[in-house]
């Protein structure tokens, strides 16, 4: 009897932060899809042929991306109006009344804020890597692709470029960003005009000032007579050499590693990749860590500062948090600090000080 009152206790309060966290979710993301779709109607708004169904399926489309970037902030709000109910409704005396200590109903309410951690992780993350795929082709549709981009796959690295000759499709095995060179270099050059290819190999291509100068090129399977070399003009800059087409919110937690191993076998940056595989998994830490420290404050003993100013503490601290995270993040992506250290740091970090405030009360 006892057992069954106590699971209906403790089901009772998780429901009720599920549904407070899942109201405060919807209620950001519509907001923050409202901006998109004013922002989007702003860039549609000099363009024609581009209907209001086209801005109101790419807002969609970015919803998944939407949800995971709000669900820290959601799980925050959902926690503190959940935590300011039970304060001024006393329902945590009921808990407390039945012998469980602020320790105890933390493990147990963080249960909730852990779920979600590993929801964002196997459900959210696929979900928003599928709905990105989707959003890069419709956004291109509508507002053009750049000149030039870098697609990676297991042959390794296409590129594409324009020069005065037309469209330029480039193939290589590896690609050295640093000295802004392809090994192995394969062009093909597309005259639209003509409806002509003509396919260029090379032992080396290196890119300086706008030009590509081959080596040991071999126009159509035959050498070229003139010189060891051959220029060919491109509207490509060195930087332009360090992106590819495929974002990080593009690929799924698991398909990050098999693209990080293809992108250091090609010569590419891999380290922003690294970074966000790193900060998927190190989220749910710090999803607890805001639930302990939004409890911990608002139920303080010595605080007279509730609700108001408690409040605007357990939100300045989270905003705080999130711009060291994206401090520390530019430091793993810059090779400043290991990136280990620069995604987890800042979880580990909040949650060792929610649970810091958290012994304060059991004293």
């Amino acid at each position: 009897m006892y057992n069954n009152f106590h699971q209906t206790i403790v089901s009772y309060f998780l429901l009720k932060l599920t549904k407070n966290i899942f109201f405060c979710w919807g209620v950001l993301v519509f907001v923050i899809s409202l901006f998109d779709i004013i922002d989007l109607n702003n860039k549609t708004r000099l363009k024609e042929n581009i209907s209001i169904n086209d801005i109101f399926l790419l807002t969609i489309e970015n919803i998944p991306l939407r949800a995971d970037e709000l669900l820290f902030y959601s799980i925050l709000f959902g926690s503190v109006f959940y935590y300011l109910e039970l304060r001024k409704s006393q329902e945590f005396l009921i808990l407390r009344t039945n012998g469980v200590s602020f320790w105890k109903a933390f493990f147990i309410i963080s249960i909730v804020p852990l779920l979600f951690g590993l929801f964002s992780i196997l459900i959210l993350n696929p979900i928003v890597s599928f709905s990105q795929k989707i959003y890069s082709v419709h956004y291109e549709e509508i507002f053009g692709k750049g000149n030039y981009s870098i697609s990676i796959s297991n042959q390794g690295l296409w590129l594409k470029d324009r020069s005065n000759l037309g469209e330029i499709i480039i193939k290589g095995t590896y690609l050295d960003t640093k000295r802004a060179s392809i090994q192995k270099p394969i062009f093909f050059l597309i005259n639209s005009d003509t409806q002509s290819t003509k396919r260029i190999d090379a032992d080396w291509a290196y890119l300086d000032n706008h030009v590509w100068k081959l080596e040991n090129p071999m126009v159509n399977g035959e050498k070229f007579n003139r010189t060891k070399s051959l220029n060919i003009k491109s509207e490509l800059t060195k930087n332009d050499l360090k992106y590819t087409s495929n974002t990080p919110y593009s690929l799924s937690f698991f398909e990050i590693p098999k693209f990080i191993k293809v992108l250091d076998s090609t010569g590419l940056p891999s380290l922003r990749y690294k970074v966000y595989f790193h900060k998927i998994f190190s989220q749910p830490l710090s999803f607890i860590g805001i639930v302990a420290l939004s409890g911990a404050i608002i139920f303080m003993k010595f605080s007279r500062l509730v609700p108001v100013k408690a409040v605007s503490f357990t939100i300045i601290g989270s905003f705080l948090y999130y711009f060291i995270q994206r401090l520390f993040i530019a430091l793993g992506t810059s090779e400043q600090m290991p990136i280990i250290l620069s995604t987890w740091i800042p979880s580990v970090v909040l949650l060792g000080f929610g649970l810091l405030i958290v012994s304060l009360i059991e004293e």
